[in-house]
């Protein structure tokens, strides 16, 4: 069987459902160590981000399925990036190409991931990646993190 080609185009309205559900889940959100919205402030907030200039949204496919979704900006000066699978999805290699991917299209440098102390996934991900870790800080919602950072 041939593996899925992962590929990122623009978030769209008929993504944000998924997206919703794969934010929804309660292992995902602790594993990111970040909360969980309810419905109609999920889509406020992607409405939010979809029209800020400094971000760069991507939906992350594998072959035609919407796996997870990517972004990217700018916060107090320094280039972030940021993204969520859908558990279901887990381990099958789709962070890692989507982050190369957004690597590619988005070339300025430095930029940093942040990332929850538990999650080795993530960890290994921007590792493979290129990047390196920079600092341990706990973050003013309390969550104790790992940045990491891509020259």
């Amino acid at each position: 069987m041939t593996a899925p080609v992962v590929s990122l185009r623009p978030v769209e309205d008929a993504d944000l459902p998924i997206l919703l559900a794969h934010q929804d889940d309660p292992v995902a959100a602790a594993m990111a160590g970040f909360p969980t919205r309810a419905p109609d402030a999920f889509y406020e907030h992607w409405a939010i981000i979809r029209a800020n200039p400094t971000m760069t949204t991507r939906t992350i496919l594998a072959d035609d399925v919407v796996v997870g979704d990517i972004v990217t900006w700018v916060d107090a000066g320094q280039r972030e990036v940021g993204y969520w699978i859908g558990r279901e999805h887990w381990g099958r290699g789709y962070a890692r190409a989507a982050l190369r991917l957004l690597l590619e299209e988005v070339t300025e440098r430095p930029v940093f991931a942040h990332v929850a102390l538990d999650n080795i996934g993530s960890r290994r991900v921007v590792e493979h990646c290129g990047f390196t870790l920079v600092d341990e800080v706990i973050a003013q919602d309390g969550v104790h993190e790992r940045i990491f950072r891509l020259d």
